[in-house]
């Protein structure tokens, strides 16, 4: 098989797969071969194998009568799924307290002022303060270490990624962007810091747990 032509499948997965996450493909439409294969430029053939490994990811769904569409949305989904992103962040983050060097310490710093610069600034979009948001959370659980931690709360963070789109669109210019998230960030940078493991992962669950309740809302 010809380099350029896999290069160019993979193009058209990841394209693909970043609209839906997106929400340029809403949940439940169904996905016409002919129109995504003239709009990305590729054969039917790639478009229909991008759809199939597209089904092993949860973003999209096939049946013999509609074909394929996008996988659909649903409160108890996103609840199971910021649970287990809750659970798996307590670990990794009171491992990174346990093993955490000082670069670690130093990473933690950094991404917490250019997250809280991005708090206070009106300049900041929704895209590149999520970018920052992501960047103190990873950094806050780099010191644990575990490469196989680091795989599971990528794919647990990946199925997120759509229900917090929603909730970027709706929430992020508005006050729990400044009052109630540049809190809890300041005070895990602080916790984290001063290796208070109780009072770190006590926070992150109620952190990330919140993020439900504020999604629920702009879905209804």
């Amino acid at each position: 098989v010809n380099s350029s032509n896999q290069n160019t499948a993979l193009d058209t997965l990841n394209s693909l797969s970043s609209d839906i996450i997106k929400g340029k493909y809403l949940p439940r439409e169904k996905l016409h071969i002919e129109t995504l294969a003239e709009f990305y430029q590729i054969g039917q053939n790639s478009i229909r194998e991008a759809l199939s490994q597209l089904i092993d990811k949860d973003l999209v769904n096939w049946d013999n009568q509609k074909g394929f569409f996008v996988s659909d949305i649903s409160i108890d989904d996103l609840a199971d799924i910021y649970q287990a992103i809750a659970k798996i962040e307590m670990l990794c983050v009171e491992m990174a307290i346990k093993k955490g060097d000082d670069y670690w310490e130093a990473n933690v710093l950094a991404t917490s002022h250019r997250l809280t610069r991005s708090d206070a600034s009106s300049q900041i979009d929704a895209d590149e303060w999520q970018s920052r948001h992501l960047a103190f959370h990873g950094a806050l659980v780099s010191g644990c270490m575990s490469p196989r931690l680091f795989q599971i709360r990528h794919t647990l963070y990946e199925k997120s990624t759509r229900y917090r789109n929603l909730w970027l669109k709706e929430i992020v210019t508005k006050t729990n962007r400044d009052d109630v998230n540049q809190k809890e960030h300041a005070e895990l940078t602080d916790l984290a810091l001063n290796r208070d493991i109780d009072g770190a992962t006590r926070l992150i669950e109620k952190h990330i747990l919140t993020h439900v309740e504020l999604i629920k809302s702009s879905l209804s």
